[in-house]
């Protein structure tokens, strides 16, 4: 499918709970995750996919615990929703940062964890 296709597909599709695409090319090598305001940014006609999933928050929250589950939990502070997560900081110290949940902390985090490594 085309870049157009899939710009086509996304116009018609219903894409009200879901902020993320999960894309992958010809050569099912790798899935890249990337916010779909994003990718649609940088999207052209040309490009060539294999196929695409639309995530929600829920399906990129699981997959931010499947790569990160014993270092990444939420918990409720004061009604919201609050993201936790343990990693090395750039000094080699572990660190625990608090976020908001978000589509852009999740987003943040899962590059963060995976660092573009994401085979299908």
């Amino acid at each position: 499918m085309t870049g157009y296709e899939l710009k086509q597909n996304l116009m018609s599709s219903d894409v009200d709970d879901r902020y993320f695409i999960k894309w992958w090319r010809k050569e099912n090598d790798f899935a890249d995750y990337e916010l779909i305001d994003q990718f649609l940014q940088h999207l052209t006609p040309e490009n060539e996919f294999e196929n695409y999933e639309l995530l929600s928050m829920d399906d990129m929250w699981k997959e931010l615990k499947r790569h990160a589950s014993a270092r990444i939990w939420m918990e409720k502070r004061k009604g919201e929703s609050m993201v936790h997560w343990q990693h090395l900081g750039g000094d080699g110290s572990m660190r625990e940062d608090h976020y908001r949940y978000s589509a852009r902390v999740l987003m943040a985090l899962f590059d963060n964890e995976t660092h573009g490594d994401t085979l299908c």
